[in-house]
């Protein structure tokens, strides 16, 4: 990955970001109403596609980024492009809802929270009520520390965005080490669920390796930084 894909200030990124308009209330309810948007499209594709290899590069492709840009990119000026080939996002804000890594986090993890919840209503009396708020804790604590990491990103506070992407790998171990855990009468019922959930859980934490590898990349780049 090119150096430039990290420098915001050497960019067009302070031009576009001053140049912003002021939406209104309504204009930002249909903008995050069109985030969802691509979230569900994120989800259509991975579901068809994740049992391919290298489907993560593969969704990338189909969302309409660069290879690259599902590791770590600055380049959030990104226009998915929708099914009658008009641009959805055209002439919209900056915003980090159109970073390729917060669409894979938010998509995942909205699969990962209903799976969840589906378990747990057809699990009746076979889950422990400690495990099933560890379980909970656990997805919380990931998921909110990439989001973390994506701010820091934004500010150029590399460093920071490791650590806050160790403690999302830290929680999602946590996540794993839990499905071990449960019980449930019906074995190809939680098989089914475990196998899922690991397919999803592998590919988020290839996902932020990657981010990691590129962030300590670039802190090593800039002389002023260190570990």
């Amino acid at each position: 990955m090119s150096e430039s894909n990290f420098d915001h200030s050497d960019g067009d990124w302070d031009e576009d970001f001053t140049s912003e308009p002021n939406w209104s209330e309504s204009q930002w309810r249909n903008y995050l109403k069109g985030s969802d948007r691509d979230t569900a499209r994120f989800l259509s594709y991975y579901n068809s596609v994740k049992d391919k290899p290298n489907h993560l590069d593969e969704v990338a492709t189909l969302m309409g980024w660069d290879a690259e840009d599902i590791s770590l990119t600055d380049d959030f000026s990104l226009l998915e492009i929708d099914e009658d080939n008009q641009n959805p996002n055209e002439g919209a804000p900056y915003t980090l809802h159109r970073h390729p890594v917060f669409v894979v986090t938010r998509a995942l993890y909205r699969y990962l929270h209903q799976s969840w919840e589906h378990y747990m209503s057809h699990s009746d009396d076979h889950l422990s009520p400690s495990v099933c708020w560890q379980y909970a804790k656990s997805l919380h604590q990931a998921e909110m520390n990439v989001l973390l990491s994506i701010q820091a990103l934004d500010l150029g506070d590399f460093g920071l965005a490791i650590c806050h992407l160790k403690n999302s790998l830290s929680a999602l171990n946590q996540t794993l080490a839990l499905l071990d855990q449960l019980k449930h009468p019906n074995q190809e019922f939680l098989n089914g669920f475990c196998q899922e959930i690991r397919i999803r859980l592998f590919d988020l934490r290839e996902l932020w390796i990657r981010v990691m590898g590129d962030c300590r990349h670039e802190c090593k780049r800039r002389p002023g930084d260190k570990d």
